[in-house]
């Protein structure tokens, strides 16, 4: 492959001076685009040239029923209808559905066609929703080609009609609408032109009052939480408006008889506090700050939240992490990670009494990798572990006993999973999981793939193991592991893998690594790693810190260029102070050179002998650009010594992650086949 010509930039950005020498590849000019798609097409015919690709991709499709981005969502009962997302009959994007009975199949509330041009009808689907408590209406948005900038659609349940002209909509925010409980309207998040947060109110009946809207300054609600989910209180006569996703704090409240918003939390509050309504007047709300990191269950009045000598506790800090409250029928709902796995209990808020949900071990839920409840009537779960697709379970408040809404539609046998714990660089024990067959023969090293996340405050739970079993199945040995700047542990673990800390993260990842090699697990010539978005970052940091330690890394959805990861624009910027939260400000001149010193693009060497890469990018990604890969697959086929391939892939159509299912499958095959091509793997019949 051909290396594209230097044109160096000299920069200064915060207290750095550097040569940028791709500096025009950060731009999309058609001459940065002709070269990128060019790389594409090479990557596209290398990867499925290996000649087990259909093979794989068949085997994958076969075991893809644990992918998130295109499975079925617990049910959530509101009114007396229950609500879920699936994609609809015959495939395609996910929509609502809706039926009378846990038991009854149901339909969707509407078809995506009908509500979309027809061109892009095939890449349509709901990210984000939010029923009426009433059940008649449901709110959805709908997003196009992978694109985390959609609308709110309001549909009626019973027609499947809309309600309303479509709104715009921040959906890589995660935030959705306070309705009021006779679905006449909703508060709704947004921004306004100079970025700062706003909630306004959204009339669907004729007669409705309308209620002002209000912008709120960064010291009310900081521009680095992404977005706000509005919360109605039954009476509704308070709104409370919470930050996620990554951080989920009740900021704000609004008094809808007086029409004023003033702060929630109490001044030099530092932590996370959100939950649900235990009464009219009262918001329970899982408290996570400096003193009890882990999190405690308040009850909090609202009329007086500022004052912390008003809190009621409900339950102390335990040994687990708190990750999500919630309210159903007066009982309160806690999920919790205990050494990474789900923990479910239901708390009477009078007598204190609990109930424990039973669960197996080392299993997960999305409530606690997105560490949140949904709103909803009646508890339901998804639950899954490394060897089972989720299932989904209704938990009786009453009886205390669970039944299966749908039972897990895979199950692996043969597969033996096993937690450890490393000690990182300062003494910090740092768990991981080993997924192997349970017929492997150690006498030899064997082939591994690592993968990791560690940002954000996100837990990196166990998950089935999805388009990762043929790799298992082939006799390799799937590493997952949980290093500091994720969620897994509270607000400390977070804490101590960001910011000025960011650097533990990447010095956990080689202390899991340096331990299964000394433990003879795998060697360097036999060591894959993968991870995507702030895991495909760390797979960067890999890549230029560590090249002896790996054979083929495949970066999905990263940034590289951590001096400038996205464009100084508006648009763009939610999206930088959502990344100043965990990666710091490069124009902060300590964090600069902090940022500097990992940024993968910048430490790329000359002379180097660096594994194989695969990059994996979405052309409409907002947040993880393709000029990323751009520009460091240049400087990677300038620098390298290794005679190791260095590829770039850039989906069409296609953001930060694909919910069309054929897509999501031939992506995952085109990667995975590249690692198991590089470690000498071929899929194998189960």
């Amino acid at each position: 492959m051909t290396t594209p010509p230097r044109r160096p930039v000299t920069k200064t950005i915060g207290s750095v001076t550097f040569d940028d020498p791709y500096d025009w590849l950060q731009h999309d000019s058609d001459e940065a685009l002709a070269w990128q798609w060019e790389q594409d097409a090479i990557a596209e015919r290398e990867a499925r040239a290996w000649p087990h690709f259909e093979a794989l991709k068949e085997q994958i499709r076969a075991n893809d029923a644990g992918n998130f981005m295109v499975s079925r969502t617990p049910p959530r009962l509101r009114g007396d209808r229950w609500f879920w997302i699936a994609p609809p009959p015959g495939g395609g994007g996910r929509v609502v559905w809706t039926s009378t009975s846990l038991a009854d199949p149901g339909q969707p509330v509407f078809a995506l066609a009908d509500h979309v041009a027809p061109e892009d009808a095939a890449s349509a689907a709901v990210l984000w929703w939010e029923p009426s408590p009433d059940g008649a209406r449901v709110a959805a948005i709908v997003c196009i080609g992978g694109d985390m900038m959609g609308e709110w659609h309001v549909f009626d349940t019973a027609t499947g009609q809309a309600v309303r002209a479509p709104l715009p909509a921040i959906g890589y925010s995660g935030a959705i609408p306070g309705w009021l409980a006779d679905g006449s309207g909703f508060y709704l998040h947004g921004r306004d032109t100079q970025g700062r947060h706003r909630i306004g109110f959204v009339a669907l009946d004729e007669g409705v009052a309308d209620r002002p809207e209000v912008v709120f300054g960064d010291a009310e609600v900081p521009a680095n939480m992404s977005g706000l989910s509005c919360n109605v209180s039954p009476g509704e006569r308070w709104v409370i408006a919470d930050s996620g996703p990554h951080e989920r704090t009740a900021y704000v409240v609004g008094d809808t008889r007086t029409g004023e918003w003033r702060p929630f939390i109490p001044d030099g509050y530092d932590g996370e506090l959100t939950g649900g309504w235990l009464d009219a007047d009262t918001y329970v709300a899982r408290a996570h700050g400096d003193d009890t990191p882990r999190g405690r269950i308040v009850a909090i009045p609202v009329a007086t939240s500022q004052d912390r000598s008003t809190w009621r506790e409900i339950a102390p800090q335990s040994a687990a992490v708190i990750r999500a409250v919630g309210t159903i029928r007066g009982k309160i709902v806690v999920a919790e990670l205990l050494h990474v796995s789900l923990r479910l209990r239901v708390i009477d808020p009078v007598d204190g009494s609990e109930q424990l949900v039973p669960l197996e071990e080392a299993g997960a839920s999305w409530i606690s990798a997105f560490h949140r409840f949904d709103r909803t009537d009646a508890l339901t779960f998804d639950y899954a572990s490394f060897t089972k697709t989720a299932g989904i379970y209704h938990y009786d408040l009453d009886s205390g006993e669970v039944s299966t809404v749908v039972a897990p539609e895979v199950e692996l046998e043969g597969i033996k999973v096993s937690q450890h714990f490393a000690r990182g660089k300062d003494g910090v024990h740092i768990p991981y999981y080993l997924v192997h067959r349970d017929d492997l023969d150690f006498s030899a090293p064997r082939p591994a793939l690592i993968t990791a996340y560690g940002g954000f405050n996100s837990a990196f739970v166990p998950a089935f193991l999805a388009h990762f079993t043929p790799f298992v199945r082939a006799g390799g040995v799937l590493i997952h592991a949980n290093i500091r700047g994720g969620g897994e542990y509270g607000k400390i673990w977070h804490d101590s893998g960001r910011l000025a800390c960011k650097w533990n993260s990447y010095l956990d990842l080689f202390a899991i690594i340096e331990e299964a090699i000394a433990n003879g697990v795998t060697a360097t010539d036999r060591l894959a790693m993968t991870g995507a978005s702030n895991g495909g970052l760390l797979a960067g940091v890999a890549i230029v810190h560590r090249p002896d330690l790996f054979r083929v890394v495949v970066p999905d959805v990263p940034t590289f260029d951590e001096m400038e990861p996205l464009p100084d624009d508006a648009e763009s910027a939610p999206i930088r102070a959502i990344f100043w939260q965990d990666y710091g400000d490069p124009q902060d001149p300590v964090m600069s050179k902090i940022l500097y010193s990992y940024s993968p693009y910048h430490n790329v060497r000359d002379g180097v002998a660096y594994p194989a890469v695969f990059q994996v990018f979405g052309e409409k990604d907002a947040g993880c650009r393709p000029f990323h890969g751009r520009k460091f697959t240049a400087r990677m086929l300038e620098a390298s010594t290794s005679g190791h391939r260095t590829l770039l892939r850039v989906w069409k159509d296609t953001g930060h992650a694909s919910f069309d299912a054929d897509t999501s499958v031939t992506q995952r095959a085109e990667w995975l086949g590249f690692v198991m091509a590089e470690l000498g793997m071929a899929p194998v019949s189960s």
